[in-house]
This record gives structure tokens, sequence and C-alpha cells, in this order.
């Protein structure tokens, strides 16, 4: 096996074990993103902890600063859609700030995002 593949599978395989026993540092299945500025964005309802989690750290990097929380946030959200994230297709409710917002991030969707149900105003 290459030098860096064999690197890359140890790396992987530590990072797998050390998954194993710890407990997640932010459990829960209700996603939360922010801007960087720390105003609301939207909240996506996962099936899963681990799901939210995933999701999460692959939202690093980006313009968003997301958490998974065991609890739905207080503030209101009035714009919502349904969203189906493939693979592993799953259902994944969003909540927006209003119905304008879910709209205008809902217009365009990442690769394996399907919008399943349009933004509905709650």
């Amino acid at each position: 096996m290459h030098p860096i593949r064999l690197s890359l599978a140890i790396a992987a395989a530590a990072m797998l074990a050390a998954c194993a026993t710890q407990p997640p540092a932010e459990p829960g299945n209700h996603m939360i993103l922010r801007d960087l500025s720390g105003k609301l964005v939207m909240q996506f309802d996962y099936p899963t902890d681990e799901l939210c989690a995933k999701t999460s750290a692959a939202m690093r990097g980006t313009v968003y600063k997301a958490n998974c929380s065991q609890t739905s946030i207080a503030e209101p959200l009035r714009g919502h859609a349904t969203l189906r994230y493939t693979p592993p297709g799953v259902l994944v409710e969003g909540h927006y700030v209003d119905l304008a917002a879910c709209k205008a991030l809902t217009a365009t969707m990442s690769a394996g995002v399907e919008l399943i149900q349009a933004c509905r105003a709650k």
C-alpha cells in the first residue's frame, strides 16, 4: 500500500476509535445556523444526532456557524420547507426566519439535497 494511503487509513481508524469512545461534543438533532455576526438564519431538524453532527461538521469553513442541540430554538421561524438528503435518503425539515428567506435559501440546492415540499408559511 502506498505510504500516503497507509497514513490516511491509520488516521481514519484512529478518528473512528476516538469517536467511538468519546461522547459527542454537541449532541442533538436540531442544527441551528447563524451568520458570522450571530444572527439566526435557519434550523434543520434531522432524524438522528449522528446526521446532524456530520452535517454540522461539513458546515465548518462556510459563512455559517452551525451547532446541534437537543431542543429547538425558541425564536419564531416563519418559513418552512422539506428537504431530502441523498444519501442517505432521509427527509429533513428546514425552518427559516421568514418565507422570503426560505425561498431565497432553497432556490439553489447543494448536491445531494432535493427540495421535496416548497416553502410555506407557518
